[in-house]
């Protein structure tokens, strides 16, 4: 039996494109839910060891060098992500500075 299922000739949201860019979203909050959901489950784990208190993560303000470093991840990611439509090709090069720069 095949399982194949063939993408319907007429878009579902009025143009491929659309459909694409939703497919994308879909996909990342997916991944995005795994990472959370692993996470929980990690300080949980961790808590339950009496090696971590959950409350001290919420309320960590990071120090002046380690909150730089988090503004250029979250940038990073941010340039990678939103600016991802406008880039014409990426490279592997491309790709190693904006993990350098994070």
């Amino acid at each position: 039996m095949n399982r194949t299922v063939q993408r319907p000739e007429r878009p579902y949201l009025g143009s491929r494109e659309l459909d694409d860019m939703t497919l994308v979203t879909t996909q990342l909050l997916t991944e995005l839910w795994i990472v959370k959901d692993r996470l929980a489950v990690v300080e949980k784990l961790l808590e339950e060891k009496q090696l971590l208190n959950r409350a001290e993560v919420n309320e960590y303000l990071p120090a002046a060098e380690f909150a730089g470093e988090l503004d250029r991840e979250r940038d990073a990611l941010v340039r990678r992500v939103v600016g991802a439509p406008l880039n014409v090709s990426t490279d592997i090069e491309t790709l190693r500075r904006e993990r350098e720069i994070g």
